[in-house]
């Protein structure tokens, strides 16, 4: 092999229309330990270059995108904006102006059927209570007991009244006799609707002897005292129903001790004050006021058919009745006594039942349901507070700009002070829609 002459190696020429030479392999660069990159991306073959054909440049599709999101996020704004301004909306919150005073001053009332415009007018109402309780008949005792019963005494005599003094006779129409226990004055006749309407009183009657036979219950009666008198024919009396006549006894029977008896009615009476003040409240109405002072709770035995029995009953009659007045208008009557800068704007008193009533004229012993007039003091210290016209209020603020808002609000009656929200918080006036617009009253 040695003595072969070596020629020198020459390019190869290939035909140019057979194989495509590949361009030359850069050498693969060594990679240092922990340095590895990756060999495709840094081959020029593989660098990207210009964008050809139908693609945008990179930088104007970001541009196209910024002002894409910049006009949604306007859209989303005004949205935002015509929401809230449509959703608008008003808090106002108002402290009513309160004034303390003293009052100390008689005050005259009439009954409202007779009452005018001015006057201050009472209103009137009665309820009726019975109950029972059964003691221990211990003690004989020789009882000598008179019936007695309530009636309505009438006069269909003419206009004038008629006293009748303390034990008049009435007479059954079993020819009995009763007497009356207290004098009584019998109204004249009055005119009602066209019609001729018998005045009439009420009073008690006793038998005018002991024993049972006087136990007539219900009965009609004349007066014996105006036979031969025109009276006779026009004055005559009717037991009440809840009343009868009843209790009359002659005899020797057993019966309760005197202090078994005292006992037994006072807790009655107890019993009955509560139960009469609870059902007596329940009848005024609402919008009404009465004191505790207003309300006159009578009690009396109920007289009882005595028996041979162990066992006696004891019971208590209550009779409650109440005066009581229309609340706003017992308010204004109340300021004009006692607030001296008062201009006859509407106020309410917050601590009506705070303040004492007391009578000025006794009414014990007289019938209340026939009084057309009362006198009565109040003493307290009255706290009185301004009402405030919610609508009235709503109605001026309606489309109007905040800045406004102090002079309207000086303009109302009442208002102590208040404060105003408008929402959203770029409004500066207020909803054109009064339900928009809510009103808080601040009670302290």
């Amino acid at each position: 092999m040695d003595d072969i002459i070596r020629k020198p190696m020459k390019d190869v020429i290939v035909p140019h229309n057979e194989i495509a030479r590949r361009p030359a392999m850069a050498p693969e660069p060594r990679h240092e330990e922990g340095k590895g990159e990756d060999r495709i991306e840094k081959n020029p073959f593989f660098e990207k270059g210009p964008s050809r054909g139908g693609f945008a440049p990179e930088g104007k599709k970001s541009g196209s995108r910024n002002i894409i999101w910049i006009f949604a996020v306007l859209v989303l704004l005004g949205a935002v904006f015509l929401v809230a301004n449509y959703f608008s909306s008003a808090t106002v919150e108002i402290a009513p102006l309160t004034r303390n005073a003293r009052i100390e001053h008689d005050f005259v009332a009439t009954a409202l059927k007779g009452a005018t415009e001015d006057d201050l007018a009472f209103n009137f109402t009665s309820i009726t209570e019975e109950k029972t309780k059964e003691v221990p008949a211990t003690i004989e005792k020789k009882i000598q007991k008179k019936a007695s019963g309530r009636v309505l005494i009438f006069n269909a005599y003419n206009s004038s009244s008629q006293r009748l003094i303390k034990n008049t006779r009435l007479e059954s129409a079993d020819r009995k006799i009763f007497r009356i226990d207290e004098s009584v004055v019998v109204p004249g006749m009055k005119v009602v609707g066209g019609k001729s309407v018998p005045g009439s009183v009420e009073a008690i009657v006793y038998a005018d002897v002991p024993g049972k036979e006087y136990n007539i219950g219900l009965g009609d009666f004349t007066i014996p005292g105006f036979k031969g008198d025109p009276r006779y024919a026009k004055f005559t009396a009717r037991s009440k129903t809840e009343f009868p006549i009843s209790g009359g006894f002659s005899g020797t029977i057993k019966v309760p001790s005197d202090e078994a008896v005292l006992s037994a009615q006072d807790e009655l009476k107890q019993d009955l004050k509560k139960i009469a003040v609870e059902k007596v409240r329940a009848e005024v109405p609402e919008g009404m006021s009465l004191f505790p002072g207003s309300m006159v709770i009578k009690f009396e035995e109920v007289p009882q058919e005595l028996t041979a029995s162990d066992v006696s009953k004891v019971i208590v009659r209550a009779t409650a009745s109440v005066f009581f007045f229309d609340t706003d208008l017992l308010a204004r009557k109340f300021a004009e006594a006692s607030l001296s800068e008062y201009k006859g704007n509407h106020l309410s008193v917050s601590n009506m039942s705070a303040l004492a009533f007391s009578f000025i004229d006794p009414v014990d012993n007289v019938i209340l349901s026939d009084l057309s007039k009362i006198r009565f003091h109040i003493v307290g210290d009255a706290v009185f507070v301004g009402q405030i016209d919610e609508q009235k209020i709503r109605s001026a603020l309606i489309g109007k700009n905040k800045k406004d808002f102090g002079k309207i609000i000086i303009d109302q009656n009442n208002v102590g002070k208040a404060e105003a929200v408008i929402r959203p918080m770029w409004k500066t006036a207020f909803p054109l829609d009064p339900a928009k617009i809510t009103i808080k009253i601040l009670n302290d």
